[in-house]
């Protein structure tokens, strides 16, 4: 009897697992938008001033803020991101989507695959981390600054913490769920709230990079 019954509640909950994971599943897919940003290491330690924030060595260029399913956010709990699955990816990964405030890259990782990765597996080309990480690293290739401040949909976004001048912060390219770009996004998603869009009301402004971030002129 005590097995029986212990056969049915795992069936039970099996089924409501299993059920969970479906609901997390469909509900992730309820997104139009994909957020691509790029950020400027620079004017990013010179402005967010309220944590560590260390350039690494191997960084010479702007590097991967986020790859965000508009308006959805940890949309699969169970799914942890290991190191096996973005093994072949780890170098590219630390040049390209390195951490600015963190020692630990992979946790970084692992909290963007959770945030944001696990929206995206509705789709094809982002199903499993190593083509959501792909894609990113992807997108990085392909879309030169010169390209985003040409193209429909990118969106600038800027630090108004000073009187007469902007500091570019990132850029954000709008992406259909088939890469077509130029799509509207239901939110806007900043990095901070003091990082709002870029404007023509003030001169803009792009810190260069230095071995002392909070300090450029040393």
């Amino acid at each position: 009897m005590a097995i029986y019954i212990g056969i049915c509640l795992a069936v039970v909950y099996g089924l409501t697992a299993t059920t969970e994971a479906r609901a997390d599943m469909k509900d992730s897919c309820q997104w139009k938008c994909l957020v691509f940003s790029q950020l400027w290491p620079g004017s990013f330690c010179m402005t967010f001033s309220k944590r560590f924030c260390k350039i690494p060595n191997q960084v010479n260029g702007w590097t991967i803020h986020g790859l965000w399913p508009d308006g959805k956010e940890f949309c699969n709990h169970t799914w942890k991101l290991t190191r096996k699955e973005i093994g072949n990816l780890w170098t590219d990964l630390q040049k390209y989507w390195p951490s600015l405030i963190s020692n630990s890259p992979f946790k970084f990782w692992q909290s963007e695959w959770a945030k944001h990765g696990t929206c995206g597996t509705c789709a094809d080309n982002m199903s499993c981390p190593h083509k959501y990480f792909s894609l990113a690293l992807e997108l990085r290739m392909k879309f030169s600054i010169d390209e985003f401040l040409s193209a429909t949909g990118i969106k600038p976004s800027c630090y108004n913490g000073y009187t007469k001048r902007q500091v570019l912060v990132q850029i954000k390219i709008f992406f259909s769920k088939d890469l077509s770009i130029g799509c509207n996004a239901s939110q806007e998603n900043f990095i901070h709230p003091y990082c709002k869009p870029c404007t023509n009301k003030s001169e803009i402004y792009l810190y260069p990079f230095t071995e002392h971030p909070h300090n450029p002129c040393s």
